[in-house]
């Protein structure tokens, strides 16, 4: 069974809160704007799309706008400013320097505590090495395919 629009910004909207900490409203307005078809999106489109008040709508475009995953621009003639999704500051790209930055600390602090039990518990050391080693070798694989990915993405955007 095909989902709606309403059914999949729903959805989308759902996920930004929970994986990314996106507030409500601010993920339903990112939401909206990735499945939108127009170029962009008035902040009267975003008052009607969602039915939420005039402040808590211009928070959340705030708060997008801030964290440079929307831009707007404006029309001439035209004083509304139209919101759309942004280029530069690709949201996926983020969310892979994001998890990049996870791993190289998680690594970062691993090979601290195997050092610790090193020296002051060899026993402890001896024990966890080979779990450590597997698992400090998945964190490895994961830096070279999201700095990979990394790449790719940074190359699509600069075209």
């Amino acid at each position: 069974m095909e989902k709606t629009k309403e059914e999949i910004i729903e959805t989308l909207g759902l996920h930004l809160e929970k994986e990314h900490n996106l507030p409500p409203l601010a993920a339903r307005i990112y939401a909206i704007l990735i499945l939108t078809d127009e170029d962009g999106i008035t902040f009267e489109d975003c008052l009607e799309k969602r039915g939420a008040s005039k402040s808590s709508t211009s928070t959340s475009l705030n708060l997008l706008l801030n964290m440079g995953l929307v831009t707007y621009f404006t029309k001439p003639s035209d004083r509304r400013r139209y919101f759309t999704t942004a280029k530069k500051k690709n949201f996926f790209l983020s969310k892979l320097q994001e998890n990049l930055s996870r791993m190289e600390t998680e690594k970062s602090i691993i090979t601290l505590v195997l050092g610790y039990h090193k020296k002051n518990s060899p026993k402890k050391y001896e024990e966890g090495q080979v779990r450590t080693k597997v698992y400090l070798d998945y964190v490895s694989d994961n830096e070279k395919i999201l700095k990979k990915s990394i790449k790719k993405l940074e190359s699509i955007i600069d075209e």
